[in-house]
């Protein structure tokens, strides 16, 4: 980093470039001459500087050469000459002010620019090489990651396109709740989303973020009890939920069109939103006025002004994973527990680029499982297809394939394994064998 008294002197070189007689003397007396009327020529103006620079005294020797921009005869080119000399002498003091006022703004602003981006330039640097060290201390991260939960990942991995195949089977089977067609859709397209949710949630693990993986475990917990939900509610429920993203379509529309005022209309998007208006209009007078609510269409099947996810929750009895689902809520939000700590950056030093272990990683993990072997489970109660059943079975291993493999690694870290606990018991065997052999001192 350059230091002060470097800038300092890049500064004082940029003020004695503007000051210097050599620079300030041609200028000053350009606009001596301009005041004349007097229109000179670079050549004859640098004559006249060096002639003045160059005097012995009050003595300047001067010669210009007639005819030249100073006049026609040497009469005339002595009096002009002299004439600027007298104008100058008059008026030298203002000049000089307002010359240097002009000029120093605008080299000081053009030095401090080049000093801006040598200094930029150093921190640019800096940054580089700290950013590449960030990189390094991640990618140990990563490594540490992939080596405690590489194989629970591979597991949920494999567990969610089981899941998927099984979504496929039960469309074609057309059983159970896959036998109505609004919910066999809403069914199909809330497991493709899960099938996508899970894989960033295993992106986010494998990369250490393991805060990030569980916000998005708790999108996976909404579309989870979704489904499971729809599944136990009749094919009308389903055609109220995939109509209600036309009211969710419209508000982002009506936000987006208060942030607008002022701006000039398009046609087209007027027509657009008048149509989507009355189309929400009919729906509410088809469904009722509670379906403009956020679960408006849950709130229509179970005959309430208004409903929750946390009543979707209860209903479809998954509250026992509601501490999990408020742990999640913290770190999406921007709230002072998320902020204090925060499960990937739990004990780093970011600055120092020191970054620990991404704590917590196991716990998305471990959720994500569960939660598509929960979700399988309800969409399996109606089913008598051996396809299913197995397919099901296989789900519901590999979720407990995940939680072993979990409590093994986390048992590992702790010490507490059969291995340790043996090695423990041979060490304690051995002291217990020392005091035994010990002979005990004569008083």
């Amino acid at each position: 980093m350059k230091s002060k008294e470097w800038i300092q002197a890049a500064l004082s070189r940029a003020v004695a470039k503007v000051t210097a007689k050599e620079q300030l003397l041609p200028r000053l007396l350009r606009k001596a001459a301009k005041r004349r009327n007097i229109s000179l020529l670079d050549q004859d103006l640098e004559k006249l500087t060096n002639a003045i620079l160059s005097a012995e005294g009050n003595v300047a020797t001067v010669d210009m050469g007639a005819p030249c921009s100073f006049g026609e005869t040497e009469e005339e080119v002595h009096a002009t000459v002299q004439g600027l000399i007298n104008e100058l002498n008059g008026s030298i003091g203002t000049d000089i002010e307002e010359d240097l006022s002009e000029k120093m703004s605008a080299v000081i602003s053009e030095a401090l620019r080049a000093i801006a981006g040598i200094i930029s330039e150093h921190i640019a640097d800096n940054a580089l090489e700290h950013t590449l060290d960030l990189r390094r201390a991640h990618a140990l991260r990563a490594e540490l990651v992939q080596r405690l939960w590489g194989k629970a990942l591979e597991r949920l991995d494999f567990q969610r396109h089981i899941v998927l195949e099984w979504s496929g089977a039960a469309i074609e089977l057309r059983k159970g709740p896959y036998a109505s067609p609004n919910t066999a859709f809403a069914l199909k397209r809330l497991v493709d989303r899960a099938y996508e949710v899970v894989g960033e949630i295993i992106i986010l693990v494998s990369g250490g973020y393991a805060d990030g993986a569980l916000a998005r475990w708790r999108s996976l917990h909404e579309i989870c009890v979704t489904a499971i939900f729809l599944a136990k509610q009749s094919d009308r429920c389903a055609l109220m939920y995939l109509s209600h993203h036309r009211v969710e379509e419209l508000r982002l529309r009506e936000a987006d069109r208060a942030s607008r005022t002022g701006m000039i209309r398009n046609r087209n998007a007027d027509r657009s939103m008048r149509e989507l208006r009355l189309e929400v209009s009919a729906m509410i007078d088809r469904f009722g006025a509670a379906f403009v609510g956020d679960y408006g269409w849950a709130s229509i099947e179970l005959g309430r002004s208004k409903t929750t996810f946390r009543d979707l929750e209860h209903h479809v009895g998954l509250e026992a994973l509601r501490r999990r689902y408020k742990w999640a809520n913290s770190t999406v939000h921007g709230g002072a527990l998320a902020t204090l700590k925060r499960i990937t950056l739990r004990d780093t030093s970011i600055d120092g680029v020191h970054v620990a272990p991404a704590l917590g990683c196991e716990v998305a993990t471990e959720c994500a499982a569960g939660s598509l072997s929960m979700m399988i489970a309800e969409l399996c109660l109606e089913s008598d297809s051996a396809d299913l059943l197995a397919m099901s079975m296989v789900v519901h291993d590999y979720a407990h394939r995940v939680r072993e493999q979990i409590s093994q690694k986390i048992k590992e870290m702790s010490g507490d394994t059969p291995r340790a606990r043996i090695l423990q018991r041979k060490a304690q065997q051995g002291k217990n064998r020392v005091k035994k052999l010990r002979i005990p001192r004569r008083r």
